[in-house]
């Protein structure tokens, strides 16, 4: 048998034999039997509730009932940038879970979702996008602290009392020192 065959044949084998083992190394591959849609409207307004609903099917079609749902979104607070989370939810016996949600910032937000399919011991992810237009927050924080129940009438004769009790104690305080300091001088008629 001519030599550059015979290479050419180990070579073959070689080959085959080192697919062999990798693909024996490998294992199955474990390919998701959950079936996921998602849709988010593509625009929405700064400030806008967006409900973003995700279904979660069986191979089968059935519905995914009981699963817990955790939406993220990337976002930047403090010089720290990552993941926020921004939801969760429990799909219901349709096997759909559903996120209301109000962007606060322009510009496009794509949005993380996970969940752990029954059965499975990986998280599975999936992903929907969605463009949130205008140029403010749409959020200002009220000044002061809102205490239900509390009137500012209220609470100033509240502050008026107390500070009223405080300097009557003071002015007493002044009494009791000077009455001390005139009672320790001896009277002038008794030299004796």
């Amino acid at each position: 048998m001519n030599p550059m065959i015979r290479r050419a044949i180990r070579t073959v084998f070689a080959s085959l034999a080192l697919a062999a083992i990798a693909i024996a190394i490998a294992g199955p591959a474990l390919a998701s039997h959950v079936i996921v849609s998602t849709t988010a409207p593509a625009e929405v307004t700064v400030g806008e509730v967006l409900r973003i609903p995700i279904a979660l099917r069986a191979a089968d079609g059935g519905p995914l009932r009981g699963t817990s749902v955790t939406f993220y979104l990337h976002a930047s607070f403090a010089g720290v940038t990552g993941e926020a989370e921004i939801g969760r939810a429990v799909t219901d016996e349709s096997g759909v879970a559903t996120l209301t949600y109000k962007p606060r910032l322009a510009g496009h937000h794509e949005i993380r979702i996970e969940y752990l399919a029954p059965g499975e011991s990986e998280v599975e992810v999936a992903t929907t996008a969605f463009d949130a237009t205008g140029d403010v927050q749409l959020y200002r924080p009220a000044p002061g602290v809102s205490v239900p129940g509390l009137n500012v009438g209220l609470l100033m004769a509240v502050l008026t009392t107390v500070w009223t009790i405080l300097f009557g104690i003071a002015l007493r305080l002044v009494a009791i020192a000077r009455a001390g300091r005139e009672g320790s001088v001896p009277a002038s008629g008794d030299a004796g």
